[in-house]
């Protein structure tokens, strides 16, 4: 009897240190949950995205079959996809968001179901899922009308006639989704810059101008130098040539303003991405602790490393020999070519010097001609797979196997940035079975 109640005070005893042990890792959750909200409301997004993964890491450790403790780690979770989606890490932003509203769900939470459901649209756009980005904005959108909440509301309509009207060539409807956007008090630069271009190719020239005029104004960089170009464009179709080259060297000077913030934030970027994957890494290690037998595992994959690594040695030695053969036939030809000099020139800096090229072509046929005999016939291979394709459809192939950006192409071939990425989106969707295929164009190419 007595042995029996000391077991009793045993368990009694171990229950209560468990549940002060989970109590504290709730409390060091919510306490770096806010403060990643404060570091992001201050801008702050790299480290308002380390303070989000120790949350969830923290979070890990609580009892999740508590309300309050999904809610916070939907909450997390949500945040957290933010950041990764601020970072361009569009792939690993998704997942997160999709979880948050799979737990808002779950507990009823209709503000965390709303955040989430937006937030879902915007990274689904950001990979190309036009369809899935509809899907979530259209629901999103319907919560906000119920919740009454109209600054959510006059944001997604925004959102939708941006992200899905838009690339889906829907101008008209865009029309009416962001001027109710604008009306409600939506972000004017972007709404005027939207309606700029929605109105630009319905060919309604003044309302065009009138919109494009108003995003001039703005004072983000990337919103001013679409406006200047579009401007450009359309200053020049109507014949006011002192005026296009007005907005032309406007243009130049905020895409040389953009490069600049660009080479910036690459700093940032290179950096976030680090310590957003070592934060990943930790929170992976750390699960992986709670395993008996992660220590075993991490012996079996060290032995199976060293002997694949002896394995592929010589393998990766011819690799090697490959591609530094392949890298001097490629700096011999390329230094001949006018496509690569002119691109690698736009690539390096925008000026109107580097704009002023006249390509022939012979050029044109020349790099393609270089890129299959880098590439092993790779224009030869893609016809096969996909025999639709143009020959101006291959030189954008060839541009962009050769890892130039959707910026520098769209200049080389005469296009406007949203007309190449319809363009673009179009060669897909239409010659290489993108209903199918859910790879990014960019994917597709570079398999080859």
């Amino acid at each position: 009897m007595k042995t029996r109640c000391i077991i009793c005070a045993f368990l009694v005893l171990a229950g209560l240190s468990a549940c002060q042990h989970k109590a504290r890792w709730l409390k060091e959750a919510e306490t770096l949950f806010e403060q990643g909200v404060e570091q992001r409301a201050a801008k702050q997004s790299e480290a308002a995205a380390e303070s989000f993964s120790q949350a969830l890491l923290a979070i890990g450790h609580c009892d999740m079959e508590k309300p309050e403790v999904q809610q916070l780690k939907g909450q997390i979770e949500d945040n957290l996809g933010f950041c990764y989606w601020k970072h361009e890490l569009f792939e690993e932003a998704l997942p997160l968001h999709t979880d948050a509203v799979s737990i808002a769900r779950q507990i009823d939470d209709s503000t965390l179901l709303l955040n989430a459901l937006r937030n879902c649209g915007r990274a689904a756009a950001s990979l190309g899922d036009i369809d899935g980005a509809e899907h979530h904005y259209t629901e999103a959108l319907a919560l906000s009308r119920a919740l009454h909440d109209k600054t959510m509301e006059c944001d997604i309509l925004l959102e939708i006639g941006r992200d899905v009207l838009m690339p889906k060539e829907a101008y008209s409807y865009t029309l009416k989704s962001v001027n109710r956007a604008l009306e409600d008090g939506a972000d004017a630069d972007i709404c005027h810059l939207t309606l700029g271009l929605a109105h630009y190719y319905l060919e309604h020239d003044s309302l065009a101008m009138l919109h494009l005029d108003e995003a001039t104004h703005s004072d983000k960089t990337g919103i001013r130098m679409s406006a200047y170009q579009s401007l450009h464009y359309l200053y020049q179709f109507v014949g006011n040539y002192p005026k296009a080259l007005e907005c032309l060297e406007l243009f130049n000077e905020n895409m040389m303003q953009a490069n600049q913030e660009h080479r910036n934030e690459q700093v940032q970027h290179i950096k976030a991405e680090y310590d957003l994957q070592m934060q990943k890494n930790s929170l992976e290690a750390t699960q992986k602790l709670k395993s008996v037998y992660f220590f075993v595992i991490l012996g079996a994959l060290l032995v199976a490393l060293v002997v694949v690594l002896l394995l592929l040695r010589q393998k990766t030695l011819n690799a090697k020999l490959k591609a530094e053969e392949m890298k001097n036939q490629m700096e011999l030809a390329l230094k001949k070519n006018k496509v690569y000099v002119t691109a690698l020139a736009l690539t390096e800096q925008i000026t109107a010097s580097t704009l002023d090229f006249d390509l022939k072509e012979t050029e044109w046929d020349d790099f393609v001609t270089l890129i299959d005999k880098v590439y092993g016939d790779f224009t030869k291979r893609l016809m096969e797979k996909y025999p639709t394709l143009t020959k101006s459809d291959l030189q954008i192939c060839c541009l962009t196997k050769q890892g130039f950006s959707n910026q520098v192409i769209s200049i080389l071939m005469n296009l406007q940035t949203n007309s190449y990425a319809r363009r673009k989106s179009r060669i897909k969707q239409e010659k290489m079975n993108g209903l199918e295929d859910e790879r990014s164009f960019e994917e597709i190419i570079n398999s080859l």
